[in-house]
């Protein structure tokens, strides 16, 4: 970077994962294109909104515009509240058999009440509420990319029985698990 500083001494240069100069949006490579598409949606469309996109893609990281460029990704909730980012992290390991919320905040290092504070103030709904979508996503990419039998999916993603999941899966999705893999 110094000696592009030194070739280019007008051009402002900036260790920053990416930068928006209005209209203008630049990064320093794919992870961090990701980490501005990430920060567009949560900034457009909420914490809760840019949670699932991430999820989709297997990525945990949720890195600051000013974070410099790492040399290896560490693969972390950066930016985030720590204890957020632990209770996530806890309840992704726990998709199968589901922690009591008490559990993972107690995990986390908080009490429930603060947990359920923090879930509210940085991604808008509780962390039951968010505990359930995401192990509904979970069973819904199951349902969808995989033949395994319904019941089974109901385990993998801590429903009691496949009848439970099938209800909570056609609340959240509109329609039974059995009707999208279908369709």
């Amino acid at each position: 970077m110094e000696d592009f500083s030194s070739a280019f001494p007008g051009v402002d240069v900036r260790p920053d994962r990416y930068v928006i100069d209005g209209p203008v949006f630049t990064s320093g490579g794919a992870s961090p294109t990701f980490d501005l598409m990430l920060h567009l949606i949560r900034t457009r469309l909420g914490m809760a909104v840019a949670l699932d996109v991430a999820s989709v893609f297997i990525y945990d990281q949720a890195r600051a515009a000013t974070d410099a460029q790492p040399l290896v990704s560490l693969g972390r909730l950066d930016g985030y509240d720590p204890r957020l980012a632990q209770a996530i992290r806890l309840m992704e390991a726990h998709v199968d058999q589901p922690l009591t919320i008490a559990a993972v905040a107690k995990r986390a290092g908080v009490t429930a009440r603060t947990l359920e504070s923090i879930f509210r103030k940085s991604i808008g709904e509780t962390p039951g509420a968010y505990y359930l979508r995401l192990r509904l996503g979970a069973a819904r990419r199951l349902v969808i990319d995989t033949r395994i039998a319904m019941a089974d999916i109901a385990g993998r993603t801590g429903f009691s029985s496949a009848a439970a999941f099938s209800r909570a899966f056609s609340r959240a999705f509109g329609e039974a698990p059995v009707r999208l893999r279908r369709a």
